[in-house]
């Protein structure tokens, strides 16, 4: 009798080339997705001709050339028309903030609010191109196109090298759900990856908006301080062993390895988060795993005794202290340079004081900014952006309008006594950001809370109930742990158990009941308790900080944004979509039951997903709230 082996599905056979070849999966599932998103734009384009708003195309346009996709003669004008109109429909909302700023600097007060990081890096590709290349009519033109052109592609490059991030950032952990073997691991790596495509931030991620580029360094810090888990745990698994004397006695606990590539893994880290701050300002959370690490070195330190060697101990911790500085950095150099452009009784201070500048010295010579927006009329207000700022004396005659010092305004000090200071540049701690959020879009503690706006909460809501419920559940899961311990052992040496949580510093407890093995040997058991792997160990402190932070944002958005942007700021942290994934292969456990229970939630917000985000894109192009 014979038996014949079923062939398998035309799904798994899918799956299998799909995770055979990830990148090309993800590269082709971006390029699907974003056709999808650019057909909603030019269906909402070729409808509704004219938006309401005129502002990008008086920004990409100008005055003089056809606002209308019908108007001109011939095909190739008809093209070039409607490809304009295209892009200026992506520039809509708070886009025209970044290519105005990209254009000509930053002028108005409120334009501060937008995160310097797409600002700078759409100046930095145009500046090059012309370095390399002849002057482009395009890079010349008076219109902001070609910079609105240039943060298009930003936006979408950023995106698809965030999924790919992302996916090599999953593979890096103990996930539940994926150390069962590795074909689940690639599976869950590669699920993540495709949920961040089809984020129901939409279009923001291919709009001219910072949302990517934070998404993207994001992702790349958490990777790196992945890395330097893993560093330290690799030194680790042949190092973190009891040394034996002449006697056979123990001399000496095994310490935790903190390791120098560790080190500058996190230090990595710390600039790729502090880059995603200088994008979008929500990136400063990014700093929560190195404060969490900080905390449970200088504990574990208490607990030991001193038993990890002060040296490495003191390297790990100016790591980390570097580390959290960079992420600060990314907020706290716009914030100064704006403080020296706008707070005369600030900045002209320090001119004075230590450039030692003359009466007769005109201030834009020193380079430090203050008339970085010589020249630039108030003409914003005609555009629909920055018209008030004009009216505030910045733009039009303030500071930053470039200031001639000269001998009949008595100095520096005597323009600092005409200057009328900002409230922001008095305060304790001086921030154009939060004074502009607060006094231009009433953002501030339960300021959002008003019966008008129950509609946008609801709105968030699904979002919202994501982010918590992710976090929580993660945050409630014993450390993972698989039902096989495999220790890995050398010549002459004892088990010990798997060592602490990532540069945590506490000393690993011994067995004295362990008799040595053989070399290179590999001893598998099943443990009716099984005991948490050293990888395992090493990466709970970066998987519930992430948890921790998508709880504080979800707080911070209810009580204090504009809610309704949660569902495009979510776009940059990672462990929902981890969460997501899992739901979709079935959780962590449970029993078969659950299991569907918990794939039948994955495909309602996957569903919820591409819906929302269909539904924005068609709003978004239309100029029509929410953004």
């Amino acid at each position: 009798m014979t038996t014949t082996t079923p062939s398998p599905s035309a799904s798994v056979r899918r799956s299998s080339a799909a995770l055979t070849h990830p990148h090309r999966t993800i590269l082709k599932s971006f390029l699907y997705w974003k056709l999808f998103l650019l057909a909603i734009a030019i269906g909402s384009t070729l409808v509704n001709d004219r938006a309401y708003d005129t502002s990008a195309d008086l920004l990409l346009i100008g005055d003089d050339e056809p606002l209308s996709v019908v108007d001109g003669n011939g095909a190739a004008e008809l093209v070039r028309n409607f490809g304009k109109r295209l892009v200026t429909r992506f520039t809509s909302w708070d886009a025209i903030y970044f290519v105005s700023a990209a254009k000509r600097d930053y002028v108005f007060e409120q334009e501060w609010a937008f995160g310097t990081g797409l600002v700078v890096a759409v100046r930095g590709v145009l500046r090059a191109l012309q370095t390399l290349a002849p002057p482009l009519p395009l890079t010349t033109s008076p219109t902001a196109l070609a910079e609105a052109t240039t943060a298009l592609l930003i936006s979408n490059g950023s995106h698809l090298l965030a999924s790919l991030v992302l996916y090599h950032l999953t593979l890096l952990l103990p996930l539940p759900g994926s150390n069962s073997s590795p074909f689940q691991t690639k599976k869950l790596a590669l699920l993540t990856s495709l949920l961040h495509i089809i984020s129901p931030a939409g279009l923001f991620l291919s709009a001219p908006y910072a949302e990517g580029s934070c998404a993207l360094f994001s992702f790349l810090g958490w990777w790196f301080y992945a890395r330097s888990c893993l560093s330290d745990a690799e030194q680790d698994g042949t190092a973190a062993v009891p040394k034996q004397d002449n006697k056979g006695g123990k001399r000496g606990k095994a310490r935790n390895r903190l390791t120098l590539k560790g080190d500058i893994n996190l230090l990595l880290a710390g600039l790729s988060f502090g880059l995603a701050t200088l994008f979008r300002s929500n990136g400063i959370l990014n700093g929560l795993p190195f404060a969490w690490e900080v905390f449970t070195l200088l504990t574990g330190l208490a607990v030991s005794g001193g038993s990890t060697p002060p040296l490495k101990t003191l390297r790990r911790l100016i790591a980390l202290g570097l580390g959290g500085i960079f992420v600060a950095m990314g907020s706290i150099v716009p914030q100064t340079v704006a403080w020296l452009r706008y707070c005369p009784s600030g900045s002209l201070w320090l001119l004075n004081k230590f450039l030692s500048l003359s009466p007769g010295t005109t201030s834009s010579a020193s380079g430090v900014g203050v008339s970085g927006t010589s020249g630039v009329s108030g003409s914003g207000s005609a555009r629909g952006y920055g018209g008030s700022g004009s009216a505030r004396g910045y733009g039009g005659s303030g500071v930053g309008a470039g200031v001639s010092v000269g001998a009949d305004t008595g100095g520096l000090e005597g323009l600092v006594a005409q200057e009328e200071a900002r409230e922001w540049c008095t305060a304790v701690v001086p921030s154009i950001y939060t004074f502009v959020q607060k006094h231009y879009w009433n953002v501030g503690f339960l300021r959002y809370w008003t019966l008008p706006n129950i509609p946008l909460f609801l709105l968030a809501a699904p979002m919202l109930a994501i982010l918590v419920k992710s976090a929580l559940d993660q945050l409630s899961q014993r450390s993972p742990s698989s039902a096989t311990a495999v220790v890995t052992l050398n010549s002459d040496r004892k088990d010990s158990t798997s060592p602490p949580a990532c540069g945590s510093g506490l000393t690993s407890s011994l067995d004295p009941s362990s008799g040595p093995v053989k070399s290179e040997a590999i001893v598998t058991h099943q443990d009716p308790e099984p005991k948490t792997t050293a990888h395992d160990q090493r990466m709970q402190i970066l998987i519930r900080s992430a948890a921790a932070e998508q709880i504080l944002l979800a707080v911070l958005a209810l009580s204090t944004y504009h809610v309704q942007i949660i569902t495009r700021i979510s776009s940059g942290y990672p462990l929902w979509y981890w969460w997501l994934a899992q739901q979709l292969i079935g959780g962590a456990g449970g029993d078969k039951q659950d299991k569907q229970k918990n794939k039948k939630l994955g495909k309602g917000i996957v569903v919820f997903m591409v819906m929302y985000a269909a539904v924005q894109g068609v709003l978004f192009t239309s100029f029509l709230p929410p953004a």
